[in-house]
């Protein structure tokens, strides 16, 4: 390596190596970074169920790091990092035991080229059924596309509004997971990427994922929705389950709430029905 000499008075001469050396990531960092890059292994450390040094063999063995001790401390410190984690998980599954959820069936999504124009005159066509609420239609622009999730009882008049050369993709018998959620999402941080997180981790495709104001819709393929509702339940529950209460296994029902037609607690479980005894 070619060396520069920098004169230093009444010091003599000073050696330096040129270019300068980079600076080496240090055990802990690589061994954080190989972690975090692998949802499984952080799974069994949250949970506890690691064999450390088995672990930090194989850390050692696909990153080239040298000391052993090393890694299994750095894992080990990784772990109760973790663990003093374990409180902002529990505020993010709070919200979601606050929340609602229903599955909406026979769901359609448009997408078309268009601007502003174009959905002004997609808005005034479809006024009439904008008009009901319980019609589901929402209207999404990107950078030179639009978007519209609708119900495929509606879908004609939509496609009426839309010229033929503008329709990229119409996609039909599909089904929405809405999670309708208090004021308290606004302002917790991670509550959307951890729900989809949770969703991507089990295998499930988000056809679309949207957000408006407390709600967020995820829109999947049919056979995918009941899985995604599945996963969104288990998701709610406390790291250290609560006690039954009078209201039923598991649920955990606010006070106050009557929950509505279509919607359930999101944590919630049915109680079990019990056969009828026989006179």
């Amino acid at each position: 390596m070619p060396t520069a000499v920098r004169r230093a008075p009444a010091r003599g001469v000073v050696l330096s190596s040129w270019p300068p050396e980079e600076r080496k990531e240090s055990v802990a960092d690589e061994t954080r970074r190989y972690i975090e890059s692998r949802p499984s292994i952080r799974d069994c450390l949250r949970y506890d169920i690691v064999n450390f040094t088995a672990l930090a063999r194989r850390i050692r063995a696909e990153t080239g790091l040298e000391s052993q001790e090393a890694v299994e401390i750095a894992c080990r410190r990784y772990r109760r990092q973790m663990q003093e984690g374990a409180t902002e998980e529990e505020k993010l599954r709070e919200v979601l035991r606050a929340s609602h959820m229903e599955i909406r069936t026979h769901v359609a999504a448009v997408t078309a080229r268009g601007d502003l124009e174009f959905l002004e005159r997609l808005v005034m066509g479809a006024e009439r059924i904008l008009s009901k609420r319980d019609r589901l239609v929402q209207l999404f622009q990107g950078s030179g596309a639009v978007t519209v999730m609708c119900d495929e009882e509606i879908l004609g008049p939509i496609l009426n509004a839309i010229p033929r050369p503008a329709l990229l993709d119409v996609q039909r018998r599909l089904s929405a997971v809405i999670v309708r959620s208090s004021e308290d999402v606004l302002v917790t941080p991670r509550v959307l990427g951890f729900v989809a997180e949770a969703i991507g981790r089990a295998g499930i495709n988000c056809v679309e994922m949207m957000s408006v104001y407390t709600d967020t819709l995820f829109v999947f393929r049919a056979p995918d929705a009941v899985r995604a509702f599945e996963v969104l339940s288990e998701l709610s529950r406390s790291l250290d389950p609560p006690e039954p209460g009078p209201s039923g296994a598991g649920a955990s029902h606010r006070p106050g709430d009557r929950p509505t037609a279509g919607a359930v607690p999101v944590g919630a479980r049915p109680a079990p029905r019990l056969p009828a005894r026989r006179p």
